[in-house]
Protein backbone atom coordinates (compact mmCIF):
# COMPACT_ATOMS: atom_id res chain seq x y z
CA UNK A 1 0.00 0.00 0.00
CA UNK A 2 2.80 2.34 0.89
CA UNK A 3 4.53 1.78 -2.46
CA UNK A 4 1.25 2.30 -4.30
CA UNK A 5 0.58 5.58 -2.51
CA UNK A 6 4.10 6.82 -3.29
CA UNK A 7 3.86 6.07 -7.02
CA UNK A 8 1.58 9.00 -8.02
CA UNK A 9 3.67 11.39 -5.96
CA UNK A 10 6.90 10.21 -7.64
CA UNK A 11 5.39 10.54 -11.13
CA UNK A 12 4.00 13.98 -10.31
CA UNK A 13 7.35 15.06 -8.86
CA UNK A 14 9.27 13.88 -11.93
CA UNK A 15 6.81 15.64 -14.23
CA UNK A 16 7.09 18.90 -12.27
CA UNK A 17 10.88 18.59 -12.24
CA UNK A 18 10.85 18.14 -16.02
CA UNK A 19 8.67 21.22 -16.48
CA UNK A 20 10.80 23.19 -14.04
CA UNK A 21 14.02 22.30 -15.88
CA UNK A 22 12.39 23.22 -19.17
CA UNK A 23 11.25 26.57 -17.80
CA UNK A 24 14.68 27.29 -16.30
CA UNK A 25 16.46 26.42 -19.54
CA UNK A 26 13.99 28.60 -21.45
CA UNK A 27 15.05 31.54 -19.31
CA UNK A 28 18.79 30.84 -19.36
CA UNK A 29 19.34 29.69 -22.94
CA UNK A 30 19.79 32.35 -25.65
CA UNK A 31 16.71 32.98 -27.77
CA UNK A 32 16.81 32.05 -31.45
CA UNK A 33 15.31 34.30 -34.09
CA UNK A 34 15.53 31.89 -37.01
CA UNK A 35 15.34 28.11 -37.34
CA UNK A 36 17.69 26.70 -39.97
CA UNK A 37 15.95 23.34 -39.64
CA UNK A 38 12.46 24.69 -40.30
CA UNK A 39 13.63 27.56 -42.55
CA UNK A 40 11.42 30.11 -40.79
CA UNK A 41 11.55 32.91 -38.25
CA UNK A 42 10.67 31.88 -34.71
CA UNK A 43 8.17 33.60 -32.44
CA UNK A 44 9.68 36.13 -30.04
CA UNK A 45 8.50 37.25 -26.60
CA UNK A 46 5.24 39.15 -27.22
CA UNK A 47 4.65 42.64 -25.86
CA UNK A 48 2.25 42.62 -22.92
CA UNK A 49 -0.77 44.88 -22.66
CA UNK A 50 -4.01 44.55 -20.73
CA UNK A 51 -5.99 44.89 -23.97
CA UNK A 52 -4.08 42.02 -25.64
CA UNK A 53 -4.49 39.93 -22.49
CA UNK A 54 -8.25 40.57 -22.46
CA UNK A 55 -8.84 39.70 -26.13
CA UNK A 56 -6.66 36.57 -25.93
CA UNK A 57 -3.99 37.59 -28.46
CA UNK A 58 -1.27 37.82 -25.81
CA UNK A 59 -1.99 34.28 -24.60
CA UNK A 60 -1.98 32.92 -28.16
CA UNK A 61 1.28 34.68 -29.03
CA UNK A 62 2.90 33.62 -25.76
CA UNK A 63 1.98 30.00 -26.42
CA UNK A 64 3.65 30.23 -29.86
CA UNK A 65 6.70 31.81 -28.23
CA UNK A 66 7.04 28.99 -25.69
CA UNK A 67 6.64 26.37 -28.40
CA UNK A 68 9.20 27.95 -30.74
CA UNK A 69 11.76 28.67 -28.00
CA UNK A 70 11.43 25.36 -26.14
CA UNK A 71 14.92 24.01 -25.30
CA UNK A 72 16.25 21.42 -27.77
CA UNK A 73 13.09 21.81 -29.85
CA UNK A 74 14.47 19.95 -32.89
CA UNK A 75 15.39 16.90 -30.80
CA UNK A 76 11.95 16.79 -29.18
CA UNK A 77 10.32 16.91 -32.62
CA UNK A 78 12.32 13.82 -33.57
CA UNK A 79 11.38 12.02 -30.34
CA UNK A 80 7.69 12.82 -30.87
CA UNK A 81 7.85 11.58 -34.47
CA UNK A 82 9.53 8.32 -33.44
CA UNK A 83 6.88 7.72 -30.77
CA UNK A 84 4.05 8.27 -33.25
CA UNK A 85 5.73 5.99 -35.80
CA UNK A 86 5.73 3.23 -33.19
CA UNK A 87 1.96 3.71 -33.06
CA UNK A 88 1.91 3.00 -36.83
CA UNK A 89 0.64 6.50 -37.63
CA UNK A 90 0.83 7.56 -41.29
CA UNK A 91 0.10 11.25 -40.66
CA UNK A 92 2.32 13.10 -38.21
CA UNK A 93 2.42 16.86 -37.63
CA UNK A 94 0.59 17.60 -40.88
CA UNK A 95 2.74 15.26 -42.98
CA UNK A 96 1.69 12.05 -44.72
CA UNK A 97 4.34 9.30 -44.61
CA UNK A 98 4.27 7.85 -48.13
CA UNK A 99 5.94 4.83 -49.64
CA UNK A 100 9.60 4.91 -50.77
CA UNK A 101 10.24 7.45 -47.98
CA UNK A 102 8.22 10.18 -49.72
CA UNK A 103 6.85 12.85 -47.39
CA UNK A 104 3.73 14.78 -48.42
CA UNK A 105 2.24 17.92 -46.88
CA UNK A 106 -1.28 17.08 -45.71
CA UNK A 107 -3.77 19.55 -47.21
CA UNK A 108 -7.48 18.88 -46.67
CA UNK A 109 -10.47 20.74 -48.16
CA UNK A 110 -11.29 22.17 -44.73
CA UNK A 111 -7.81 23.75 -44.55
CA UNK A 112 -8.71 26.18 -47.34
CA UNK A 113 -9.69 29.75 -46.45
CA UNK A 114 -12.55 30.06 -48.92
CA UNK A 115 -12.81 33.85 -48.64
CA UNK A 116 -9.13 34.38 -49.47
CA UNK A 117 -9.29 31.66 -52.13
CA UNK A 118 -12.13 33.40 -53.99
CA UNK A 119 -10.45 36.81 -53.67
CA UNK A 120 -7.21 35.46 -55.14
CA UNK A 121 -9.03 33.81 -58.06
CA UNK A 122 -10.76 37.09 -58.88
CA UNK A 123 -7.60 39.20 -58.47
CA UNK A 124 -5.54 36.95 -60.73
CA UNK A 125 -8.29 36.75 -63.34
CA UNK A 126 -8.68 40.54 -63.52
CA UNK A 127 -4.90 41.03 -63.66
CA UNK A 128 -4.41 38.40 -66.39
CA UNK A 129 -7.15 39.85 -68.56
CA UNK A 130 -5.69 43.34 -68.20
CA UNK A 131 -2.22 42.10 -69.23
CA UNK A 132 -3.69 40.12 -72.11
CA UNK A 133 -5.26 43.32 -73.42
CA UNK A 134 -1.99 45.24 -72.95
CA UNK A 135 0.57 42.69 -74.25
CA UNK A 136 -1.49 40.27 -76.34
CA UNK A 137 -2.79 36.80 -75.53
CA UNK A 138 0.37 35.09 -76.82
CA UNK A 139 2.49 36.96 -74.25
CA UNK A 140 0.65 36.18 -71.00
CA UNK A 141 0.56 32.83 -69.22
CA UNK A 142 -0.58 31.43 -65.85
CA UNK A 143 1.18 28.33 -64.51
CA UNK A 144 -0.05 26.92 -61.20
CA UNK A 145 1.93 23.88 -60.13
CA UNK A 146 0.31 21.08 -58.12
CA UNK A 147 1.92 19.47 -55.09
CA UNK A 148 3.51 16.04 -55.23
CA UNK A 149 0.34 14.61 -53.64
CA UNK A 150 -1.54 15.34 -56.89
CA UNK A 151 0.99 13.58 -59.15
CA UNK A 152 2.60 10.80 -57.09
CA UNK A 153 -0.78 9.45 -55.98
CA UNK A 154 0.32 5.81 -55.81
CA UNK A 155 2.82 6.71 -53.08
CA UNK A 156 0.29 8.33 -50.76
CA UNK A 157 -0.98 6.40 -47.72
CA UNK A 158 -4.22 4.52 -48.46
CA UNK A 159 -6.37 6.78 -46.25
CA UNK A 160 -5.06 10.12 -47.56
CA UNK A 161 -7.72 12.33 -49.16
CA UNK A 162 -5.96 15.55 -50.19
CA UNK A 163 -7.66 18.65 -51.51
CA UNK A 164 -7.98 18.33 -55.28
CA UNK A 165 -5.82 21.26 -56.30
CA UNK A 166 -6.88 21.24 -59.95
CA UNK A 167 -10.12 22.87 -58.72
CA UNK A 168 -8.20 26.16 -58.63
CA UNK A 169 -7.25 25.78 -62.30
CA UNK A 170 -10.86 24.97 -63.19
CA UNK A 171 -12.15 28.03 -61.32
CA UNK A 172 -9.65 30.28 -63.11
CA UNK A 173 -10.54 28.79 -66.48
CA UNK A 174 -14.20 29.43 -65.76
CA UNK A 175 -13.36 33.06 -64.97
CA UNK A 176 -12.49 33.68 -68.61
CA UNK A 177 -8.74 33.06 -68.87
CA UNK A 178 -8.69 29.41 -69.97
CA UNK A 179 -6.52 30.23 -73.01
CA UNK A 180 -3.80 31.59 -70.73
CA UNK A 181 -3.49 28.53 -68.49
CA UNK A 182 -0.41 26.30 -68.98
CA UNK A 183 -1.48 22.61 -68.69
CA UNK A 184 1.33 21.80 -66.29
CA UNK A 185 -0.55 19.19 -64.23
CA UNK A 186 -1.24 17.02 -67.27
CA UNK A 187 2.41 17.46 -68.36
CA UNK A 188 3.69 16.35 -64.95
CA UNK A 189 1.24 13.44 -64.81
CA UNK A 190 2.34 12.30 -68.25
CA UNK A 191 6.03 12.64 -67.38
CA UNK A 192 5.51 10.66 -64.16
CA UNK A 193 3.75 7.83 -65.97
CA UNK A 194 6.53 7.49 -68.54
CA UNK A 195 9.61 5.35 -67.84
CA UNK A 196 12.47 7.36 -66.32
CA UNK A 197 15.71 6.05 -67.82
CA UNK A 198 17.69 8.38 -65.55
CA UNK A 199 15.46 7.58 -62.56
CA UNK A 200 15.13 11.32 -61.82
CA UNK A 201 12.21 12.35 -59.62
CA UNK A 202 9.89 15.25 -60.43
CA UNK A 203 9.56 16.23 -56.75
CA UNK A 204 11.89 16.04 -53.78
CA UNK A 205 11.00 13.36 -51.23
CA UNK A 206 11.72 15.58 -48.20
CA UNK A 207 10.78 19.03 -49.54
CA UNK A 208 7.66 20.67 -51.00
CA UNK A 209 9.37 21.91 -54.18
CA UNK A 210 9.66 20.26 -57.56
CA UNK A 211 13.12 19.15 -58.65
CA UNK A 212 15.05 20.53 -61.61
CA UNK A 213 13.62 17.63 -63.65
CA UNK A 214 10.11 18.65 -62.62
CA UNK A 215 10.89 22.29 -63.46
CA UNK A 216 12.12 21.17 -66.90
CA UNK A 217 8.74 19.49 -67.54
CA UNK A 218 7.02 22.75 -66.54
CA UNK A 219 9.36 24.76 -68.78
CA UNK A 220 8.58 22.54 -71.78
CA UNK A 221 4.81 22.84 -71.19
CA UNK A 222 5.12 26.63 -70.91
CA UNK A 223 7.27 26.95 -74.06
CA UNK A 224 4.86 24.76 -76.03
CA UNK A 225 1.92 26.91 -74.93
CA UNK A 226 3.83 30.07 -75.93
CA UNK A 227 4.58 28.70 -79.39
CA UNK A 228 8.37 28.49 -79.26
CA UNK A 229 10.69 25.49 -79.22
CA UNK A 230 12.16 24.56 -75.83
CA UNK A 231 15.67 23.19 -75.50
CA UNK A 232 15.80 19.40 -75.39
CA UNK A 233 17.34 17.41 -72.51
CA UNK A 234 20.35 16.71 -74.74
CA UNK A 235 21.09 20.46 -74.77
CA UNK A 236 21.99 20.28 -71.08
CA UNK A 237 24.46 18.54 -68.84
CA UNK A 238 23.00 17.50 -65.48
CA UNK A 239 25.26 18.12 -62.50
CA UNK A 240 24.57 16.67 -59.05
CA UNK A 241 25.70 19.32 -56.56
CA UNK A 242 24.32 17.83 -53.33
CA UNK A 243 23.43 14.41 -52.01
CA UNK A 244 22.43 15.43 -48.48
CA UNK A 245 19.46 17.77 -48.93
CA UNK A 246 16.74 17.55 -46.27
CA UNK A 247 13.87 19.93 -47.02
CA UNK A 248 11.08 21.80 -45.29
CA UNK A 249 8.71 18.84 -44.96
CA UNK A 250 11.40 16.80 -43.23
CA UNK A 251 11.89 19.61 -40.71
CA UNK A 252 8.36 19.02 -39.41
CA UNK A 253 9.33 15.47 -38.42
CA UNK A 254 13.11 15.44 -37.96
CA UNK A 255 13.26 11.69 -38.51
CA UNK A 256 16.14 9.63 -39.96
CA UNK A 257 15.57 9.39 -43.71
CA UNK A 258 17.53 9.14 -46.93
CA UNK A 259 18.41 12.68 -48.10
CA UNK A 260 17.53 14.09 -51.50
CA UNK A 261 19.96 15.03 -54.25
CA UNK A 262 19.97 18.44 -55.93
CA UNK A 263 20.71 18.56 -59.66
CA UNK A 264 21.41 21.53 -61.91
CA UNK A 265 20.64 21.58 -65.63
CA UNK A 266 23.49 23.49 -67.25
CA UNK A 267 23.10 24.40 -70.95
CA UNK A 268 25.92 23.23 -73.20
CA UNK A 269 26.09 26.77 -74.56
CA UNK A 270 25.67 28.86 -71.42
CA UNK A 271 25.32 32.66 -71.75
CA UNK A 272 27.42 35.10 -69.75
CA UNK A 273 24.74 35.85 -67.17
CA UNK A 274 24.43 39.03 -65.14
CA UNK A 275 22.12 38.66 -62.14
CA UNK A 276 21.02 41.59 -59.98
CA UNK A 277 19.24 41.09 -56.64
CA UNK A 278 16.89 43.74 -55.19
CA UNK A 279 18.22 46.57 -57.34
CA UNK A 280 21.90 45.96 -56.61
CA UNK A 281 24.38 47.56 -59.02
CA UNK A 282 26.90 44.72 -58.54
CA UNK A 283 25.91 41.65 -60.57
CA UNK A 284 26.50 37.99 -59.91
CA UNK A 285 27.53 36.03 -62.98
CA UNK A 286 25.86 32.76 -62.09
CA UNK A 287 22.28 31.61 -61.65
CA UNK A 288 23.40 29.42 -58.76
CA UNK A 289 24.54 30.30 -55.25
CA UNK A 290 26.85 27.39 -54.50
CA UNK A 291 27.57 28.65 -50.96
CA UNK A 292 23.94 27.83 -50.09
CA UNK A 293 24.85 24.14 -50.32
CA UNK A 294 26.78 24.57 -47.06
CA UNK A 295 23.61 25.68 -45.23
CA UNK A 296 20.42 23.95 -44.14
CA UNK A 297 18.37 25.72 -46.84
CA UNK A 298 20.11 24.13 -49.81
CA UNK A 299 17.23 24.92 -52.19
CA UNK A 300 18.56 28.49 -52.04
CA UNK A 301 21.23 27.35 -54.51
CA UNK A 302 18.71 28.36 -57.17
CA UNK A 303 19.05 32.13 -57.66
CA UNK A 304 19.98 32.73 -54.01
CA UNK A 305 16.49 32.05 -52.65
CA UNK A 306 13.81 34.63 -51.92
CA UNK A 307 14.27 38.20 -53.12
CA UNK A 308 11.70 40.86 -53.86
CA UNK A 309 13.16 41.54 -57.31
CA UNK A 310 15.69 39.52 -59.30
CA UNK A 311 16.87 40.68 -62.72
CA UNK A 312 18.65 38.27 -65.09
CA UNK A 313 20.40 39.59 -68.18
CA UNK A 314 21.18 37.24 -71.09
CA UNK A 315 23.33 38.89 -73.81
CA UNK A 316 22.66 35.97 -76.18
CA UNK A 317 19.05 37.17 -76.67
CA UNK A 318 17.63 40.49 -77.94
CA UNK A 319 17.60 43.06 -75.15
CA UNK A 320 14.02 44.11 -75.95
CA UNK A 321 12.62 40.65 -75.13
CA UNK A 322 11.72 40.98 -71.46
CA UNK A 323 9.93 38.41 -69.32
CA UNK A 324 8.34 39.15 -65.93
CA UNK A 325 7.74 36.16 -63.65
CA UNK A 326 5.40 36.91 -60.74
CA UNK A 327 6.18 34.03 -58.49
CA UNK A 328 6.86 32.08 -55.35
CA UNK A 329 9.92 29.89 -54.77
CA UNK A 330 8.80 27.27 -57.32
CA UNK A 331 10.09 29.69 -59.98
CA UNK A 332 13.67 29.54 -58.68
CA UNK A 333 14.48 26.22 -60.39
CA UNK A 334 12.30 27.13 -63.41
CA UNK A 335 13.84 30.54 -64.24
CA UNK A 336 17.22 29.15 -65.43
CA UNK A 337 15.33 27.49 -68.30
CA UNK A 338 13.07 30.44 -69.15
CA UNK A 339 15.90 32.98 -69.04
CA UNK A 340 17.59 31.24 -71.98
CA UNK A 341 14.92 32.74 -74.28
CA UNK A 342 14.85 36.40 -73.12
CA UNK A 343 17.29 39.29 -73.03
CA UNK A 344 15.99 40.15 -69.57
CA UNK A 345 14.07 38.04 -67.09
CA UNK A 346 12.60 39.80 -64.06
CA UNK A 347 11.37 37.79 -61.08
CA UNK A 348 9.10 39.58 -58.61
CA UNK A 349 7.98 38.02 -55.33
CA UNK A 350 4.91 39.86 -54.04
CA UNK A 351 5.72 38.84 -50.46
CA UNK A 352 8.80 41.09 -50.50
CA UNK A 353 8.03 43.61 -53.27
CA UNK A 354 5.92 46.70 -52.56
CA UNK A 355 6.04 48.48 -55.90
CA UNK A 356 3.09 48.95 -58.22
CA UNK A 357 3.10 46.04 -60.67
CA UNK A 358 1.45 47.93 -63.54
CA UNK A 359 4.06 50.70 -63.23
CA UNK A 360 6.87 48.13 -63.06
CA UNK A 361 5.68 46.50 -66.30
CA UNK A 362 5.60 49.85 -68.06
CA UNK A 363 8.90 51.18 -66.69
CA UNK A 364 10.86 48.00 -67.40
CA UNK A 365 9.41 47.57 -70.90
CA UNK A 366 8.10 44.08 -70.12
CA UNK A 367 6.96 42.16 -73.22
CA UNK A 368 5.84 38.87 -71.61
CA UNK A 369 4.28 37.95 -68.27
CA UNK A 370 4.17 34.60 -66.49
CA UNK A 371 2.41 34.09 -63.15
CA UNK A 372 3.99 30.99 -61.59
CA UNK A 373 2.93 29.66 -58.19
CA UNK A 374 2.74 26.44 -56.24
CA UNK A 375 -1.02 25.94 -55.85
CA UNK A 376 -1.18 25.72 -52.01
CA UNK A 377 1.04 28.78 -51.74
CA UNK A 378 -1.14 30.77 -54.12
CA UNK A 379 -4.32 29.90 -52.23
CA UNK A 380 -2.84 31.05 -48.92
CA UNK A 381 -1.00 34.18 -50.11
CA UNK A 382 -2.70 37.41 -49.02
CA UNK A 383 -0.16 39.36 -51.11
CA UNK A 384 -1.96 38.43 -54.35
CA UNK A 385 -3.94 41.61 -53.66
CA UNK A 386 -0.85 43.55 -54.84
CA UNK A 387 -1.63 42.51 -58.41
CA UNK A 388 -4.28 45.20 -58.36
CA UNK A 389 -1.87 47.98 -57.45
Amino acid sequence: MKKQSLYPAVVTGLFCAFLGCGALLSVLMPKKSFSETENRYLAQLPIFSWERLADGTFGTDYEKYLSDQFPFRDSWIGVKTAAEQLQMKKEINGVWLGSDQFLFEALYPEDIDRVLYEKNVKRLSVFAQAQEELLGSSHVRIMLIPSASQILTEQLPAFASPFQQNQLVTDLENSGISSLMVPVQSALTSAHSEPHPSDRELYYRTDHHWTSSGAYVGYKAWADSMGFKPLSPSDFTVETVSGNFLGTIHSKLNLPIKPDSIELYRPLEEPEWSVYYDGSSEPSHSLYSMKALQTRDQYRVFLDGNHGWTKIENPAQPSDKKLLILKDSYAHSFAPFAALHFGETHMVDLRYFNGKISSFIREQGITDVLVLYHIPGFMKDANISKLGW
